[in-house]
């Protein structure tokens, strides 16, 4: 397939071992993770696994936030209200940079946002 952003609940359950999380990475070419997954993932990480962890995040790009992230961010917050801060920068990341945004988290994304991507639906709160 293409670009994608993973967001952070795909990845926690990756890292969880969820064979379905190991899937739906599989279906991408290029993985790009928001600079707020690797501050979320590496904050809840064991000590004893910060290293490994921190390796597995190398192998995405990193991609940081801009003033024009925030504006998409703020844009999203304000058209889902209860929408996340973490959750609208990581999907306006993916928005600004025209990749696809991939999440198991069906909180506040609907079936007719285009370019979002729901492998499955994560059941369990983050």
């Amino acid at each position: 397939m293409s670009s994608a952003l993973i967001d952070t609940s795909l990845l926690l359950d990756y890292l969880g071992g969820d064979p379905r999380a190991q899937r739906a990475l599989d279906d991408w070419d290029d993985r790009s993770i928001s600079v707020v997954t690797w501050l979320e993932l590496l904050a809840v990480c064991p000590p004893a696994a910060l290293e490994a962890t921190r390796g597995f995040l190398r192998t995405f790009e990193r991609l940081s936030i801009s003033e024009s992230i925030a504006d998409e961010a703020l844009r999203l917050m304000r058209a889902r209200p209860g929408l996340l801060l973490d959750r609208a920068l990581t999907w306006a990341s993916a928005n600004v940079n025209q990749i696809v945004y991939v999440t198991v988290d069906p909180a506040f994304v609907m079936d007719t946002d285009a370019n979002v991507a729901m492998p499955y639906r994560r059941t369990t709160a983050r």
